[in-house]
């Protein structure tokens, strides 16, 4: 009967992003993609997490790196928007998420776009910005920049009250951005949210995922944009209702 049930949730799963993707198949996204981060959180309320890094080889996924401790927003997951995906028909009693609600967003999302503090290393193949005193995230709702990295300087009207100024948060040192929330954006369902350097391990963020130093320089070098990465980010109870019928490692 579980078997059937695990069988049953992943059918149903398979569905949601298909009729999600606008009449798409299901290669939007997962088959287009070679390699995924997967984190997965013991509960909705958790803010620890464990990540692995999987990469597509001969049609099946091998496992490059697993075990990797990560800590989410303090207050733990709550569905994310990305894909146009329905995530809330997966499980209705779950949180979604909000701006300034602390937690980092479920879902499956795009990893692009990197950044840091100093000029691009040779082993980062994504995009890169780097962090000045004029790059800002913007995190206010009303303005028609929100959540999205800006040059301050380049924008010719200044429409937002509230910012994260990136060059001057340490653990923005180096990190990748997670695509939440962004084609289409949608005012009030969360900004800023990133891949980046943890300030503790015992210590959530305010909506990001992040790791140990170390281990982000891995995942930096890791990447690879013309793979078509992917963030899967979900408790372990969803992960594993959704596992074996997408053919996840």
């Amino acid at each position: 009967m579980k078997l059937l049930m695990l069988f049953l949730f992943a059918m149903v799963f398979s569905v949601v992003l298909s009729n999600s993707a606008k009449g798409a198949s299901i290669s939007n996204p997962l088959r287009k993609s070679r390699q995924i981060v997967i984190v997965q959180a013991k509960t909705w309320d958790s803010f620890e997490a464990v990540l692995s890094l999987h990469e597509k080889k001969g049609g099946e996924w091998q496992t490059v790196k697993q075990g990797i401790p990560v800590v989410l927003g303090k207050k733990g997951l709550g569905w994310g928007r990305s894909f146009d995906i329905d995530y809330k028909a997966l499980d209705k009693m779950a949180p979604v998420k909000k701006e300034g609600d602390g937690k980092s967003p479920a879902g499956i999302f795009a990893i692009q776009q990197a950044f840091g503090f100093f000029e691009k290393a040779p082993y980062i193949k994504a995009p890169y910005i780097k962090l000045t005193n004029r790059i800002e995230c913007v995190d206010d709702v009303e303005s028609q920049h929100y959540n999205r990295i800006i040059d301050s300087a380049a924008v010719p009207f200044r429409d937002w009250k509230t910012s994260e100024k990136m060059s001057a948060i340490d653990v923005y040192k180096t990190g990748l951005v997670i695509e939440h929330n962004a084609k289409p954006v949608v005012k009030g369902c969360g900004s800023c949210i990133f891949l980046h350097i943890r300030e503790a391990p015992d210590k959530g963020t305010s909506g990001c995922t992040a790791m140990a130093e170390d281990n982000l320089l891995f995942l930096l070098q890791w990447l690879d944009p013309a793979k078509n990465p992917l963030l899967l980010q979900f408790t372990v109870d969803i992960y594993s209702r959704i596992r074996e019928g997408l053919s996840l490692p």
